[in-house]
């Protein structure tokens, strides 16, 4: 774990879309986990397509670096990871409250660079490397030279919410009475 203080004072000289006003620095820097770990909600390992400790990385799929058709890094890898974890692909980033939501960005060679998650609050949360965590307002403010742009997005199923017991012990007390 870095133990590093929080300072997100040079988000804006390495993304050049963002403001100030975009982002919010919202962790302490943390070199436990990255932005594809984050994204799938795991903040005990680095999810990257390799073997190498301490990396994470489904089992069945490609992986450096024994990739002879240099697939590890494509987009279609990262989507199968994230399948793994129960994702799928869905249309747009927009909020939706049944929905947990990822974006997977990639260069213009069309290698994964990094992954965002949406946040409740309809705002987009990303793990910069081993430094802070941000949450920001869209995500064209982190895209270009750094990241890329957003290819994919991906959304989970929320779990429903379950009732409380004494509510279902309460409701039936209330239907035998009737």
């Amino acid at each position: 774990m870095v133990t590093r203080p929080r300072n997100c004072s040079w988000v804006t000289s390495v993304f050049e879309n963002i403001t100030p006003q975009d982002f919010r620095c919202s962790s302490d820097p943390d070199d436990d986990y990255n932005c594809i770990a984050w994204a799938a909600g795991k903040t005990d390992n680095y999810w990257w397509p390799t073997k190498l400790w301490p990396y994470h990385w489904p089992n069945g799929l490609p992986t450096f670096p024994n990739d002879p058709n240099h697939v590890a890094e494509s987009v279609a890898n990262f989507v199968a990871a994230f399948e793994t974890e129960g994702y799928r692909e869905c249309n747009d980033g927009k909020l939706d409250r049944r929905y947990e939501k990822v974006a997977i960005f990639a260069n213009a060679a069309g290698r994964v660079k990094h992954a965002a998650r949406l946040l409740p609050s309809g705002v987009w949360s990303s793990k910069l490397g081993e430094h802070e965590d941000i949450e920001h307002k869209t995500l064209e403010c982190i895209e270009g030279n750094g990241y890329g742009y957003v290819r994919v997005y991906l959304r989970r199923k929320l779990p429903k919410l379950q009732r409380p017991n004494w509510l279902r012990t309460f409701r039936s007390f209330l239907l035998r009475r009737s």
